[in-house]
């Protein structure tokens, strides 16, 4: 698979923008949300826990195949259908960066999100050094 498309997304945006900057490259994250890599099937419908989960596991694989990892994180934006579900999203995002110095994050509502059953959609930057 391509570094930064997914087979269903590569005709209407990239999963990620890698731009060096001299000792790093940033690596700018596209919106990660329940969409199946394969088909853009949201899965999940409902779940916010699972897709949360689904969210970042898709970025950490994007991470790992530009050599980086939750560790290079810097900057994390999150959208929320609901903030009903703020609980279980930060539960599920400590569990991924556990360990690990969390990062500047910015949690949003929104009315609605690219996909009408999607509930949550996270976007990272990561600078990984050269």
């Amino acid at each position: 698979m391509d570094k930064q498309y997914s087979p269903w997304n590569r005709d209407l945006f990239a999963d990620c923008a890698v731009c060096n900057i001299g000792a790093a490259d940033m690596i700018f994250v596209s919106g990660m949300g329940s969409e199946d890599v394969d088909t853009g099937e949201t899965l999940y419908p409902g779940d916010i826990e699972a897709q949360a989960r689904y969210a970042y596991d898709r970025i950490v694989t994007i991470l790992e195949n530009n050599d980086s990892g939750l560790d290079e994180v810097a900057r994390v934006v999150a959208y929320l259908t609901d903030m009903r579900h703020k609980d279980v999203y930060e539960r599920v995002q400590g569990e991924y960066f556990a360990g690990l110095k969390m990062p500047v994050h910015s949690l949003v509502q929104v009315s609605a999100l690219a996909w009408p059953d999607m509930l949550v959609e996270v976007e990272v930057t990561a600078v990984h050094p050269h």
